[in-house]
Parts: C-alpha cells; structure tokens; sequence
C-alpha cells in the first residue's frame, strides 16, 4: 500500500496538475481543440512554469535549504511558496495581451485563480500547514466544472473521475502521513474556491 500511495503522490503531483488541467480542456472546449497554436503557446507558458520552480526546490533540497522535497516542515514552506508563486505570477502575465498572442478569458481567469490559490496557501502556511497536493486537485476539479459549465459541455464522468482521482489523492497524503485530515480538507477548499471564484466571474 505504501508504494500505491507513493505512486498517486507522484502522479499526481502540484506541478503535474496545471498542464494535466489544460490537456482535459481540449475534450470541454471546441475552441481550444481547434487552435491548437493556443494550446502550444499555453503548453509552452505552463511546462516551463512547472518545470522551472520544481528545479528550484530540487536545488534547494541539495543545498539542505529544505529538509525533504515534500517540505513537510511547515517554517520551510515559506520560500518555496513564495518561488512557486513567483513562476505562475509570470506564467499568468504571460497570458495577457503583452504576448501577442490572444488567450482567451477562460484562460487567463484560470491561470489567475492558479495563482490567487498559490498566494492564499502561502498566507495559510505563514501559521498553519496546508496540503499543496490538494490545493493542486481543488482547483483542477473547479477549473473543469465551471469551464464545463460555461462553455456547456458537462460531462458528468470526467467530473467524477477527477473527485475520485481527488480522494485518492487525499488518502495517499495522509496514508503516507504526509498531512491531517485538517490540512487536506483545508487545501482542497482553497483551490477550489480561489480557481473556482476567479472562473465564475471572469477574472483575469
């Protein structure tokens, strides 16, 4: 069971979650399968963006600036939210008009609700630890849900699959005792919440 739990925290890792989120949208939206230079230009923005701050914290554990790569060590979470945050505050930016390229609004609200859930998890962190791993999955099942329900292409399975995919990814974080039940409860809200709010207005 310990490897199973390993597997899904690995597989369903925070970094892997944002280009896992922009690959399920070509089933939910038209537009997106059909430009697919979009698709690449935001492929390219969130691959560099994830891959960029995961390189950060392998050198950070190298350098024994963290103790572990999953930092369970609250007071060692503080930097490295910050260096995530900084990443997809760039990749967001990136989105915007400035690039030259047109990202339609969904996009940019999703990849600032990204960024709005990074911020808060950081504030949360400065007193109480928080579940990244879930912050990560709260906010891909509210990424697709209201983008489902925007562009109306609700599909009851992929929406159940991601729950499911979310609970054993719950379960594999406190199996391994990564987390209490508090800390991914309180992860899961706050994705979910700031990604989903941001998509419901039209932020961004």
């Amino acid at each position: 069971m310990d490897t199973i739990a390993k597997l899904i925290s690995a597989f369903l890792h925070p970094f892997v979650m944002p280009m896992g989120t922009l690959v399920l949208m070509l089933h939910f939206d038209l537009y997106l399968s059909h430009r697919i230079d979009v698709f690449i230009y935001l492929a390219m923005v969130i691959g560099i963006n994830s891959l960029a701050p995961a390189f950060s914290l392998w050198f950070m554990y190298k350098r024994k600036l963290i103790s572990d790569l999953d930092i369970r060590n609250r007071k060692e979470r503080v930097k490295p939210f910050l260096i995530v945050l900084s990443y997809f505050t760039l990749a967001y930016i990136l989105t915007l008009e400035i690039s030259g390229i047109f990202v339609p609004e969904l996009y940019r609200s999703l990849m600032l609700g990204l960024v709005l859930s990074i911020f808060v998890g950081w504030l949360i962190t400065l007193k109480f630890k928080i579940s990244m791993h879930m912050l990560a999955s709260g906010g891909v099942l509210a990424a697709i849900l209201i983008a489902s329900i925007r562009l109306n292409t609700l599909d009851l399975q992929w929406i159940s699959s991601i729950i499911i995919l979310g609970g054993l990814l719950g379960w594999s974080r406190l199996y391994l005792k990564a987390h209490t039940y508090e800390e991914v409860y309180a992860g899961y809200a706050v994705g979910f919440c700031c990604v989903g709010m941001t998509m419901m207005l039209g932020l961004g």
